[in-house]
């Protein structure tokens, strides 16, 4: 019975050799390399980047209001053999960001019953207009608003990306976090279960030469057991904990997770970590620069300040001016003796168009109710404004406290780790005294390696707390 748990024995080490040795060949995969992979090649992430292309698509469209149109209007009336009217204008119109709308055409009539209004001399004349808006739209219109709109809502893209982003490396880097964590109580799990089957061996040599009692064997077997069932456990956290990496990292366009020949191992993220002092009061003072939401709901402010600006326009009456200088139409025939074609508009101030229009509304209640709306829009998002900035800075100083409680937690651990060595060793060499027993070695050697997990699991929520703490202030996609 004996010869075949020794020979299972044997064969577990030579699986934990493989295991290592094939350890040894992995490559370290850094937590930064790690995230920078996820930023690069993730599918969300590229959806994030591509929140800027919509947003400077938006602004493209709204500058279009301002390109120059062409146009053109042409109508002919012709019954009996008789063309009644032939009427067209074609031409150019620019409408300018300053409220002022230019207008460059050339309009032709002609026919028998001809309206006397559309008569021209000739029958053919060029224009050169301009319109100005005196009081409603001089100042500001509905297309310098919907530009300065897209122009925050650009702002307001670039936030949700870089929310969408630090959501995203909070995710990942809590994964690395685990998987490191596994990954390094795994090796003291083997480290462990090496010692329990280097004593099982030494007790069972001493047993068989008549030196220790055959109760100390079975109790360094028992030990031995429970340590293969600990390495099955962390051996299974490990794999968890690499399928939850492999499923959010992607290299060249191709999900990590059918990678079968996983080889990398992690780094300790308690040494790596860039982030061992917080001064929080910096990050409570840049909160509503850096955060997503605050910045986001800043932008919704702002916003509203625009369409409140553009309904506040509305009370001002509309008068528009515009003036057209008439030219006698393009004519290629250059008199005797000149050298060039005469002007096309001599007279500018004795040819022309001209008109006003004006409107104003008298009871404005359309105007007013449009203010009012806004302005309850306005004190609606500045009450969110103000509880989401307490929120926030609350989330930041709750894992800034998780923080310096996770440190004294890592310091605490690690003198406990020591001293349990220390007992251990003392232990060690009171049994070479012969004045100790197996029970209390394989106790002393227990403590030390639930506290050892223990360490580990402590350095790995120290740097949870303090990725958290940048991702609570919305930092983590310009630290990573």
């Amino acid at each position: 019975m004996i010869r075949s748990r020794v020979r299972l024995a044997a064969l577990l080490l030579l699986f934990l050799s493989h295991f290592l040795s094939a350890q040894s060949d992995s490559a370290t995969l850094s937590m930064k390399a790690y995230l920078a992979g996820i930023v690069a090649e993730n599918p969300l992430a590229r959806n994030a980047d591509l929140l800027l292309g919509q947003a400077e698509a938006q602004v493209r469209g709204a500058r279009g209001a301002f390109d120059p149109k062409l146009y053109a209007d042409w109508e002919k009336k012709a019954s009996g053999g008789v063309t009644y009217y032939s009427v067209g204008e074609s031409g150019v119109k620019v409408k300018s960001k300053w409220g002022l709308e230019f207008k460059g055409a050339y309009e032709v009539a002609g026919g028998t019953f001809l309206n006397p209004i559309d008569y021209l001399n000739g029958g053919n004349q060029t224009i050169l207009g301009v319109t100005i808006p005196l009081l409603n739209g001089l100042t500001f219109d509905a297309n310098r608003a919907t530009l300065r709109q897209s122009l925050l809502d650009r702002e307001g893209l670039a936030a949700n990306r870089r929310l969408q982003l630090n959501d995203l490396i909070y995710q990942s880097g809590s994964a690395y976090i685990n998987w490191s964590v596994a990954y390094f109580q795994l090796k003291v799990t083997e480290q462990a279960l090496q010692a329990a089957l280097t004593r099982f061996n030494s007790i069972r040599e001493s047993y068989v030469q008549g030196d220790k009692p055959g109760v100390d064997t079975l109790e360094t077997y028992i030990l031995y057991q429970t340590r293969l069932l600990d390495l099955n456990e962390a051996q299974l956290n490990l794999q968890n904990a690499v399928l939850e990496v492999q499923s959010l990292q992607w290299i060249s366009g191709r999900p990590a997770l059918n990678d079968f020949q996983w080889r990398w191992r992690p780094e300790s993220v308690y040494q790596s970590m860039p982030l061992a002092v917080l001064p929080v009061d910096s990050f409570i003072q840049q909160l509503e620069l850096i955060n997503p939401d605050l910045r986001r709901l800043a932008i919704d402010a702002q916003q509203l300040q625009v369409e409140r600006r553009l309904a506040v326009e509305q009370y001002k009456p509309r008068l528009d001016v515009s003036y057209n200088a008439l030219g006698r139409g393009f004519n290629p025939n250059v008199p005797e003796g000149s050298k060039f074609p005469p002007s096309i508009f001599q007279s500018p101030l004795q040819n022309y168009k001209w008109g006003v229009n004006f409107s104003f509304p008298l009871l404005l209640r359309k105007e007013r109710g449009k203010v009012q709306a806004v302005e309850i829009k306005q004190q609606m998002v500045q009450n969110k404004l103000s509880q989401k900035r307490i929120e926030v800075e609350n989330k930041v100083r709750n894992y800034y406290n998780q923080v310096e409680n996770a440190r004294k937690q890592v310091n605490l651990s690690l003198s406990i780790v020591n001293n349990t060595n220390g007992m251990l060793r003392a232990e060690l060499r009171k049994f070479e005294l012969g004045e100790s027993s197996i029970f209390l070695i394989n106790s002393r050697e227990q403590k030390l390696f639930e506290t050892q997990l223990k360490l580990i699991k402590t350095q790995g929520e120290f740097a949870k707390s303090v990725l958290a703490v940048y991702w609570a202030a919305g930092k983590l996609a310009g630290t990573f």
